[in-house]
C-alpha cells in the first residue's frame, strides 16, 4: 500500500464508527481505561470542532478501512500573536503500519494548517520514543529544547485549592 492509496480527511459525524475503532486500538496500545461511554463522548468531541481551537481529527483510510488518525488542537498566541496548531495525537493503526500512512495523515496536518492559515504546527513525543523521533527526523522535523509540565488526577485537585507542595512562604 502506496500514500497515493491511503485517503486523509477531516472526521465527520459519518465517521464516527470507523474512529471508534481506531480510538479503541489506540487506547489499547496506551493501556487506556476506554470504556463504551468514553468512547463515544471522544468521537463526538473530536468530530465536533468549537471553532479555530478545534479540537480537529483528521482521519486517514485505505478505501472504508480506517487506517489511523491525526489530532489537532488551535492555540493563540503564536509567534507574532498568530493563530498555532498543537499535533495533539499521530497514531496509525497496527495492521497499517509500514504503509506510510504516517507521512500522509502529517502531509494531511500540513496542509489543514496551511489552508486554515495557521502559523506553524507544534508537536512532541517522549524521548524514549526512537521510533517516532527518527519518523519526525525523516520528515525533517527539528526538536525543540523546552520542558513540560502537568498537573493531573489529585495534584491538579490540590492545586486548584491552592495546596502546593511548598507553601507560598517558603517558596
Amino acid at each position: 500500500m502506496t500514500t497515493a492509496s491511503i485517503n486523509v480527511a477531516l472526521a465527520g459525524v459519518a465517521d464516527r464508527p470507523a474512529l471508534r475503532r481506531v480510538l479503541a486500538e489506540m487506547g489499547a496500545y496506551y493501556d487506556e481505561l476506554l470504556g463504551h461511554k468514553r468512547l463515544i463522548a471522544a468521537t463526538e468531541a473530536l468530530t465536533s470542532p468549537a471553532n479555530r481551537a478545534g479540537p480537529f481529527c483528521l482521519m486517514a483510510r485505505a478505501g472504508d478501512e480506517p487506517v489511523g488518525i491525526v489530532v489537532l488542537a488551535g492555540f493563540f498566541p503564536a509567534r507574532d500573536f498568530t493563530w498555532g496548531l498543537l499535533l495533539r495525537e499521530i497514531f496509525v493503526m497496527e495492521a497499517h503500519r509500514g504503509t506510510r500512512a504516517a507521512r500522509a495523515l502529517m502531509r494531511a496536518a500540513m496542509r489543514f494548517a496551511a489552508s486554515g492559515d495557521y502559523s506553524c504546527v507544534e508537536w512532541g513525543t517522549p524521548e524514549e520514543n526512537l521510533r517516532a523521533r527518527a519518523f519526525f527526523a525523516k520528515l525533517g522535523a527539528t526538536p525543540l529544547v523546552r520542558l513540560s509540565y502537568r498537573f493531573e488526577d489529585q495534584a491538579l485537585a490540590d492545586a486548584a485549592e491552592g495546596r502546593w507542595p511548598v507553601p507560598e512562604e517558603e517558596a
